[in-house]
């Protein structure tokens, strides 16, 4: 396959069979190892790798971090709270988000204070952005976050691209089965 679907795990899963059956056959289960596929589609000669997954773990991506178990680095209220601080949240916002114990939580916080979509914008920026220098920028990437309570939180410019020609591929494959 020249375009992949890079799912962390069941959660992944469940969200593109809810939203995207058709092309579960173009999904790969990575694990935390988010880096280390990118990097193994690359050695392969992937053209583009769309990256799904929920909040809890993608969020980590906006700061650079591409193994995301706990074990290896639990930032993400860090990482919320500072791009709460950069769209303009209060100081007893930033102190809640920090004591939220899921996303969640957090994204009720961001919500209720009206800046969870400005928050995602970034949030998807920076995800695009590292995952892009992850790549060399020598794959096509795109990356949808979602939670469990809310759906589809954001999308990376590239995805409706990524979405057609994994498409396209699922089509040509069908065909010459």
């Amino acid at each position: 396959r020249e375009y992949l679907i890079l799912v962390p795990g069941n959660y992944g899963m469940d969200f593109l069979e809810g939203t995207r059956a058709e092309l579960l056959t173009e999904s790969v289960k990575c694990s935390n190892f988010l880096g280390e596929a990118l990097d193994a589609a690359l050695e392969q000669g992937a053209k583009g790798v769309l990256l799904m997954g929920h909040m809890g773990k993608f969020v980590k991506l906006a700061a650079g971090i591409m193994n995301t178990h706990s074990r290896n680095a639990d930032g993400r209220m860090e990482i919320l709270t500072a791009h709460a601080c950069l769209c303009g949240a209060d100081k007893d916002t930033l102190r809640e988000l920090m004591e939220a114990v899921t996303t969640e939580d957090a994204l009720e916080i961001l919500e209720r204070v009206g800046i969870l979509t400005s928050v995602m914008e970034r949030l998807m920026e920076r995800m695009e952005f590292y995952v892009n220098h992850r790549c060399y920028g020598k794959l096509e990437t795109g990356v949808i976050t979602f939670s469990s309570g809310r759906g589809m939180l954001g999308k990376t410019s590239r995805v409706d691209r990524l979405l057609e020609k994994l498409e396209e591929q699922k089509r040509r494959c069908e065909g010459q089965s």
